[in-house]
């Protein structure tokens, strides 16, 4: 198979060969990617999963399937498919690629190759023509919205309640699917980052919203399947569904464009003024 960008090399280390990122090619690394994605998702039987003929049907149909390798090695990967927005006047075909999923083994995470997948699917983007990624996540997991909106600089304007069901799958079963839509805009200028909100009196609380000129600032703790694993479900239920009905509410005419750590086992999304809102591109 032939790329349309050249692989994405990380600097060797002492420890071994160099992280390379490029197309996964051929059924074998397409399973290994489906084994790796059961693995670090805590699967089980009847959640559902990948299978290698899917993911070869949509590299050979404009999607795209970019690993991570040590030597030989799988230890991340990431899939998209090609989307096309629908306005509701006829207007509004922009084409897109919508990301599904990326993982990292569990012995790699934090080692900066989530990163450089992203980037390396920005880089087969741009090689094609293509402007714009979308994905979701859930906001509750405020390290993933910090990576999302502060790393690569893409924005959130999009909240889906319950976009997969009620219930959750692998190690968030149980909980309900709500999502944030990320768009990640490959062609604006470069957003500068944002300061961290100012503590009011007596300090932040999870769950509550508080005003910062024409910002928003929503606070939630920084570890939620902690607080999940702490509290109980029930109590973590109740503040998702809380929160949930906020971000709704402010994604009407906001849009959320960083997520950062504060003091305590807490973390603040920043929503803005749609108007005031820049298409970002990634920061290198």
């Amino acid at each position: 198979m032939t790329s349309t960008a050249p692989p994405r090399t990380a600097a060797r280390s002492r420890q071994g060969p160099p992280l390379v990122v490029r197309d996964v090619d051929g059924p074998a690394e397409m399973a290994d990617c489906v084994a790796l994605y059961e693995r670090v998702m805590g699967l089980r039987p009847g959640d559902g999963s990948l299978n290698p003929r899917l993911l070869t049907a949509l590299q050979h149909n404009s999607g795209l399937v970019v690993g991570a390798f040590l030597g030989d090695h799988l230890v991340g990967f990431t899939y998209s498919f090609l989307a096309r927005e629908h306005g509701t006047d006829g207007s509004g075909r922009r084409l897109y690629q919508y990301s599904q999923l990326a993982v990292v083994a569990h012995e790699r995470q934090g080692l900066g190759i989530g990163r450089l997948l992203k980037l390396g699917q920005r880089d087969r983007c741009l090689a094609e023509g293509t402007t714009l990624i979308r994905w979701a996540y859930d906001p509750m997991q405020t390290r993933n919205a910090h990576f999302n909106l502060d790393v690569l600089g893409a924005v959130v304007d999009t909240f889906k309640p319950a976009m997969y069901g009620t219930s959750g799958f692998g190690a968030a079963t149980g909980e309900s699917t709500d999502r944030f839509i990320v768009s990640w805009h490959l062609d604006g200028t470069a957003r500068p980052a944002g300061p961290a909100p100012e503590p009011p009196p007596g300090g932040h609380r999870a769950g509550e919203v508080y005003d910062e000129g024409e910002d928003r600032i929503v606070v939630l703790p920084d570890d939620w399947d902690r607080l999940r694993a702490e509290t109980g479900p029930e109590h973590a239920a109740r503040l998702r569904g809380r929160v949930s009905r906020t971000f709704a509410r402010l994604l009407a005419d906001r849009t959320a464009v960083s997520c950062v750590r504060l003091p305590d086992g807490l973390a603040a999304y920043r929503f803005i003024p749609r108007a005031a809102a820049h298409g970002p591109t990634p920061r290198p």
